[in-house]
């Protein structure tokens, strides 16, 4: 039985270079322990195998760097174990520089011969960078497993991270010759895309049957920095999931809710994975403030992950104290509440059906991110589910913008509704494929793409509260649809004409017309089913119109008035609320800090990107909060501090303020 994951991890970088001398001569295991204590920590991962290739212990099937000092990955090993800290080992994969230079035949090779990603490419050998290798030679996964085994073998080691399997659309003769055997077309990228997932699938396989026929239930995780929607095959080979989410790195504060609130649906424990530096990975000199730290591991615990943050070692091995020094107060606030983390569930009666697992294309992901933003900010609990999963465990579920239903899956949502359940759906979200007719029942017609872009909405009186009363512009292009008996709870208006060369207004766009020009409906409502004949979420996510979200707030809450938890916070307030049904209890988490974009545009990752940071934090006060339960609850209470809250009890609700939220608070209701 595989233990637990532990709480409060490092993921220890050192991507050492071979032109640089006395590799670890500083390491010194008592400094070792001192920092890692000092920031709270009881996991590290530590390095077998670095992206340039080289092994930092006596290997027999690899190459130890030529300029190691001290044997590194022994030595660590042992002072975590004496000390009682969790050591997983990672091993990196299609990166690396000494395998790319003795085999250039195993290198990744690209149709179009673009960079393999935005620095490297495997005709660009002058690039200051990695060099792909393709998963798909049997002689360099012979190689990667033999290097794996030898430290399964040697140490005593709590798990295996492998690093860097990504889709990268490879046409080498490896990939050409499986791609004719199955035959795909290496010409289209879909087929390209095809092949990588199978050529992936079959490494994953080959690893996982290795690692655990050498030591059964040994926790392995294989990293392409993203979860995939949809493809739950793929995690048959982990033990566990890793999010990478650096906020500062390009990923931003919403990546990580996003994803977790999907993992959360795969029954799988998982940790965060942000890190210490001010813009990514391989950063030295960088370091992120304290209450950026407090808040990105909070979140983490908040969803029910675990924590890790990444680090990278000097090349003489002495580890930076102000890190850990830095680190340390989140990680004391992580472990005052890991109690309430574990076995911790979602509370969730609303989801989101992820566009990029329907469509199996990551460039969904900003309809995603749109349609989750609209709930984040709104203090709103989600899941974000694919088609494999219950739709009964919800009330509401929300089709973003590119759901378009036939077959099966239409019929599943027309199960969904006649059990009682309601969809809320935006732009071309539950229509048929052809984009032609509705494939719900619900009453309007649908004429095909308005000419008009932008147009602007109007939303009749009631709707919501925060909206204008004149019409405000949608940027992205409306649905001709109209009500034949559906309830119209906003009107469209359009312009004078879309702005061209021959004709224009200003300096955007044209005006709207004053008089009822109205060509299409804007935001319907019939029964159980509530659409809006924008892509609402692509338009949020782009424009971040705030009367955009406060429409779709409108027609949620006549869908679904009354919510399970309520909260009233200003827009980058975040929302968790989940349970511990063994210990008979929901955990309300409340966070709160505000983010800015800060600098011109950092060169990192070969783009330039401005950076979102979280510098300080102040305390929120007053919070009300209010929770619908089957029974009065026993008790309320503060988690971190155990100080008693008092409530009221009405009509199933519990009711009480939060005061001196300090980026985090977890209320515990205890039925």
């Amino acid at each position: 039985m595989t233990k637990s994951l532990p709480f409060r991890q490092v993921h220890l970088d050192f991507h050492t270079s071979e032109h640089i001398p006395g590799i670890g001569e500083r390491f010194d295991q008592k400094q070792f322990i001192a920092a890692l204590k000092e920031g709270n920590v009881n996991s590290v991962t530590v390095f077998a195998k670095c992206h340039h290739g080289w092994s930092y212990y006596p290997t027999k099937v690899g190459k130890p760097h030529p300029n190691l000092k001290k044997q590194l990955l022994p030595e660590m090993i042992e002072a975590c174990h004496s000390a009682g800290i969790n050591v997983p080992v990672y091993f990196t994969v299609q990166w690396d520089e000494l395998s790319a230079r003795e085999h250039v035949e195993w290198r990744v090779i690209k149709a179009d011969n673009q960079p393999v990603d935005k620095e490297s490419s495997d005709l660009g050998q002058l690039r200051p960078t990695w060099h792909t290798l393709c998963v798909n030679h049997k002689e360099y996964i012979d190689y990667l497993i033999e290097h794996t085994l030898e430290v399964i073998k040697l140490y005593p080691v709590d798990g295996i991270f492998q690093d860097i399997l990504l889709p990268w659309e490879c046409v080498c003769e490896e990939c050409l010759k499986t791609m004719r055997s199955k035959g795909l077309d290496p010409k289209k990228r879909e087929d390209r895309l095809a092949n990588h997932r199978n050529v992936i699938l079959a490494y994953y396989e080959r690893m996982h049957t290795a690692v655990h026929k050498a030591k059964p239930g040994l926790r392995l995780f294989h990293n392409s920095g993203h979860i995939y929607k949809n493809e739950r095959e793929r995690w048959q080979y982990f033990t566990h999931l890793e999010l990478e989410s650096l906020p500062t790195g390009g990923w931003g504060y919403d990546h990580f809710p996003v994803s977790a609130r999907y993992v959360n649906t795969l029954g799988m424990e998982y940790l965060g994975m942000t890190g210490k530096f001010h813009t990514t990975w391989g950063e030295f000199g960088g370091f992120k403030r304290p209450k950026a730290f407090e808040y990105e591991c909070l979140t983490m615990v908040a969803l029910g992950a675990r924590c890790s943050v990444g680090d990278q070692l000097h090349p003489d091995g002495l580890m930076d104290m102000d890190t850990y020094r830095l680190l340390g107060p989140a990680y004391r606030r992580v472990e005052k509440v890991e109690q309430f983390v574990e076995g911790a569930t979602p509370v969730s009666e609303i989801a989101i059906f992820s566009a990029e697992g329907h469509h199996h294309d990551r460039t969904c992901e900003d309809v995603d991110m749109g349609a989750a933003r609209l709930l984040l900010e709104e203090q709103i609990m989600f899941d974000i589910i694919d088609q494999e999963a219950p739709f009964e465990n919800y009330k509401l579920i929300i089709l973003p913008d590119v759901i378009t239903l036939e077959g099966p899956l239409a019929d599943k949502f027309h199960a969904f509704i006649n059990k009682g359940g309601k969809l809320l759906c935006t732009g071309n979200s539950g229509l048929t494929p052809a984009g032609d007719a509705f494939a719900l029942p619900f009453r309007a017609t649908v004429k095909g793409m308005s000419e008009f872009s932008p147009d602007y909405l109007v939303a009749r009186p009631g709707l919501e509260n925060r909206l204008v009363e004149n019409p405000f512009v949608v940027y992205e292009r409306a649905r001709m649809v109209k009500s034949t008996g559906a309830e119209v709870l906003a009107e469209t208006r359009v312009p004078y004409f879309n702005r061209t060369w021959e004709h224009f207004c200003s300096h955007m766009h044209t005006p709207y017309r004053r008089e009822n020009n109205l060509l299409y409906d804007g935001i319907l409502l019939d029964g159980p089913v509530g659409y809006c004949v924008h892509p609402l979420c692509k338009a949020y996510y782009l424009s971040g119109q705030p009367l955009i979200k406060y429409a779709f707030r409108g027609l949620l809450n006549r869908l679904l008035p009354k919510l399970a938890c309520t909260v009233t916070m200003p827009s980058s307030g975040r929302v968790s609320y989940m349970e511990q049904k063994d210990k008979k209890r929901k955990l309300l988490h409340l966070l709160f800090a505000q983010t800015q974009l800060r600098g011109l545009g950092q060169q990192f990752w070969g783009s330039a990107q401005k950076i979102e940071i979280l510098e300080d934090a102040v305390t929120l006060a007053a919070v009300p909060c209010a929770v619908q339960l089957a029974a009065k609850p026993r008790r309320i209470y503060l988690g971190e501090t155990g100080a008693e809250m008092p409530f009221t009890w009405e009509n199933g609700v519990a009711s009480f303020t939060v005061t001196n939220i300090d980026v985090h608070a977890v209320v515990v209701i205890e039925e």
